[in-house]
């Protein structure tokens, strides 16, 4: 047999095979489409002239590892189920007197062909579909950028790559799968099932107990580096406690139903549940990948669309003014550290200021000029400690504030005794306790009402719980030596500033304060807002683009295996319905039957992706709070009109997957 024919023998077993191989194919296209687009936008085409290019380029390129990462998974995943449907088939090549060699041969043209036609079409399609995708891009991010012809060599090098190893790794597998096999064993392979599993009740124990030690991660979570130390981890807990649970406690679930026998003898649910504990240890590992692609959407396409819908208010939160100048001392290894700053450094620049305003005949607004000494503790109620460097996550972020300070700021008249102090906690917080020790200091709390809360607390730092002490102002350096061992080296200082004017007035002045801290060998930053809001737009346009080709990606892939699933289980059924037909069992009987079936396991994992969507909303809440968006009603709003969406579209699925799969079994 010449290569030829084994070539035209792999191109009919495609054609024979479409219906298993049409959504595999499409699959592979999807995702070369997908990865090709990132990977050219990675590549920084039409982008070289952007303000913002590096912020896009960076997301890009963190989009292009996800997807790559996820293909090779997804693909090898599929390819598992084309494997199975197919034993029947090469074991009767076999008994036809079909070497093995030669159906390696076959194989090897049918990957080839595959491979060659998804990256045809996919790089193809790709191409064609960048330029839309490019302007979406340049929509959200608020840019304007060069589209040219979108054809980067270095992006289809990777594509070719990326794509040619999955298919190796595929025909490999299956080609083991022939060799380790006998020509009766494929002849009947894709007709066997698992044997009725026995209930693991130590896998049952361990999945509850993971994903219970991960809903308690993400739900005690007190700040936003305390969810970012435990997002990683609660994750790894909830998947491993998924895939658990759905291997064990699946089983025994339909147990419990098999043992309740007024539901359990009804032929409906006779046939589906003894056909379900015949294979649910394949099915398990299905649901668990179902329920954890779910539960990928409705995070990932919450998230990004509410962070794009609340960008505006998103950016007046993280630069609450137009021009603002920091300068943080001694707060080494995590925030950024300058030289000390003097009061006479201070007031150099804010002259050098109001002499540049004069000059331009512009008025102030707003200004605001805060002194304090800054540092990271520990707080344990009303115990403030020195923070260990390894102890980020458990940090809050302490003012001392000299009381003229605070009266000068809140223009009210506060006089504290020696040993009394102030003390102001996030917004939503209020300070609970008589007594406040900072280190081995104790000082009385005075109580104080005030509506000017905001005014002296750190509007802007979302990452860290925030708390301000107003001491007496001999006091103040004492207090921060109590906690920290030594006296502070200097001021750190926020000054801020709103103007009667418009954006390229203030771009204008933000760069004459620039030039006026260089001269006065000042160490501190500039933000201005409008020049901050291209920044703010590139990355979480670049983010909701990413968010939603990602969810699109997983959606997909929640959508083919449960494609396969149902297909899958059609051929495993058939002759048990033809047979159940036989012995009197009406069609009707036999549809309520299926729907039975599907619809007791193919929700499972839609109704535990919700429950993970929302145990895991106060930790990633807090993660939009480290990215600036304080909102949480509106991204609440997002999550629940996002499961809505996506179980209507899951709801689509069920109805066309269960009309496949009554089409087979009939």
């Amino acid at each position: 047999m010449n290569n030829l024919l084994y070539a035209r023998l792999a191109k009919t077993n495609l054609s024979k095979n479409r219906q298993n191989i049409l959504p595999y194919l499409l699959s592979c296209i999807g995702t070369v489409v997908m990865f090709f687009i990132m990977d050219t936008l990675a590549q920084g085409s039409g982008f070289e002239p952007m303000i913002g290019k590096d912020t896009i380029l960076t997301v890009m390129g963190m989009g292009t590892y996800i997807i790559g990462l996820f293909a090779v998974i997804f693909l090898i995943y599929s390819n598992s189920f084309l494997a199975k449907r197919r034993k029947k088939e090469f074991g009767l090549f076999q008994i036809l007197g079909m070497e093995k060699k030669h159906l390696a041969k076959i194989l090897f043209f049918e990957s080839l062909y595959l491979w060659a036609a998804s990256l045809g079409i996919g790089i193809l399609l790709g191409v064609l579909l960048y330029r839309l995708l490019f302007l979406v891009l340049m929509k959200l991010t608020g840019l304007n950028g060069t589209i040219g012809f979108a054809f980067s060599a270095k992006a289809v090098g990777s594509t070719m790559l990326l794509f040619g190893l999955t298919f190796v790794i595929n025909f490999l597998l299956s080609l083991r799968q022939i060799h380790v096999s006998q020509p009766v064993e494929l002849l009947h392979g894709g007709a066997q099932g698992e044997r009725e599993p026995k209930t693991k009740l130590l896998t049952a124990v361990l999945g509850f107990m993971l994903l219970g030690v991960g809903y308690y991660l993400a739900l005690t979570c007190q700040s936003s580096m305390d969810a970012l130390d435990k997002f990683f981890n609660a994750i790894a807990l909830v998947m491993v406690g998924t895939y658990c649970l759905f291997s064990a406690g699946s089983i025994a679930f339909l147990k419990i139903l098999k043992k309740n026998k007024n539901y359990y003898y009804q032929t409906r649910h006779f046939t589906s549940i003894s056909g379900m504990l015949y294979r649910m240890k394949q099915n398990a590992v299905g649901l668990a990948n179902i329920c954890i692609l779910s539960t990928g959407v409705l995070l990932v396409i919450s998230i990004s669309t509410c962070l794009w819908t609340g960008i505006e208010e998103v950016t007046y939160t993280r630069f609450p003014h137009q021009i603002s100048i920091e300068a943080n001392t001694g707060v080494s290894g995590i925030m950024k550290t300058v030289e000390p700053v003097s009061q006479k450094m201070i007031e150099e620049v804010k002259t050098g200021i109001d002499q540049h305003l004069e000059e331009k005949q512009l008025r102030k607004k707003y200004e605001s000029d805060q002194r304090y000494y800054v540092m990271l503790a520990a707080v344990d109620r009303n115990k403030v400690e020195k923070t260990q460097s390894d102890d980020a996550a458990a940090s809050t972020l302490i003012k001392i504030m000299e009381e003229s300070e605070y009266n000068q700021i809140t223009g009210e008249q506060v006089e504290l005794e020696p040993g009394q102090a102030l003390v102001f906690q996030e917004k939503q917080k209020n300070y609970g306790y008589d007594t406040i020790e900072l280190g081995n200091q104790t000082y009385e709390v005075k109580k104080w009402n005030t509506d000017k809360k905001s005014y002296i607390l750190d509007e802007k730092t979302q990452v860290y719980e925030t708390m301000t002490v107003v001491t007496r102002n001999k006091e103040a350096k004492e207090a921060y030596a109590a906690v920290q061992g030594e006296e502070p080296e200097g001021y750190s200082w926020e000054y801020a500033l709103d103007l009667i004017g418009d954006a390229g007035e203030q771009i204008t002045v933000g760069d004459e304060i620039e030039t006026i801290l260089t001269e006065s060998s000042f160490n501190g930053w500039v933000e201005v807002r409008e020049k901050e809001r291209n920044t703010v737009y590139s990355l979480y346009g670049s983010l909701l683009f990413l968010g939603v080709f990602v969810g699109a990606l997983f959606l997909m892939g929640a959508v083919m295996i449960i494609y396969y699933k149902q297909v899958s289980e059609g051929f495993d059924d058939r002759k048990r319905f033809q047979l159940m037909q036989k012995v009197g069992m009406s069609r009707k009987e036999i549809r309520q039957t299926i729907q039975s079936q599907v619809v007791t396991v193919f929700f499972m994992p839609l109704a535990v992706a919700v429950v993970h969507t929302m145990i895991a909303f106060p930790l990633t809440r807090r993660i939009m709070a480290m990215l600036n968006f304080p909102d949480s009603n509106l991204f609440l709003a997002a999550t629940a009109i996002t499961i809505a969406a996506f179980a209507v579209v899951y709801l689509i699925v069920y109805v066309l997957t269960a009309r496949a799969y009554y089409k087979i079994v009939e």
